[in-house]
Order: structure tokens, then sequence, then C-alpha cells
């Protein structure tokens, strides 16, 4: 088992509870100490970046082409396990 920091474990959760409410976490409600944490998340494999619009319905591919658009972190089933494993 990957032995997380208590920071890292409640990052992880709020990218979880994001992950279920709209999507992700987007990077822009992010402190510069959470990014390097999810950096660190994202090596482990608990959390994936990915671009907001990367694979969007039609009509959002033309905010994405205008430039809005904005990364997210999603959580991954390893990430999952991990949680329901520290609590």
């Amino acid at each position: 088992m990957v032995q997380l920091s208590p920071s890292e474990i409640s990052l992880l959760r709020e990218v979880r509870v994001s992950d279920e409410d709209h999507g992700g976490l987007r990077a822009s409600e992010l402190g510069a100490d959470e990014i390097e944490t999810l950096a660190r998340l994202c090596d482990l494999g608990l959390v994936e970046a990915q671009m907001e619009y990367g694979e969007a319905p039609d009509g959002e591919e033309d905010e994405r082409d205008a430039g809005d658009n904005a990364q997210c972190y999603r959580i991954t089933g390893a990430g999952v396990t991990v949680l329901r494993e520290a609590v």
C-alpha cells in the first residue's frame, strides 16, 4: 500500500468529491502547495490530469479552440482504492 501524508489523503478526497460533483478539480482552485501535492499523486497514478475540454461533447470544442480550457484533476481507480483503505 502507498503511504500518504494526511495532507495528501485530504487532497485526494477533495479530488474525488470534485470529480463526482462536477467532473474534476480545476487547477485554478488550487494553491501552489496543492499543485505540488497533486503532481506527486499523479506520479503515483492516484490522480490524472486532463484538459477540461479534451473530450467534450459538441459545442465545447469551440471553447477549447478559443483558449477557454483548463486543466482539471480526476481520481483514478487506484486513488479510490487508496482512499477506501485509508478510512
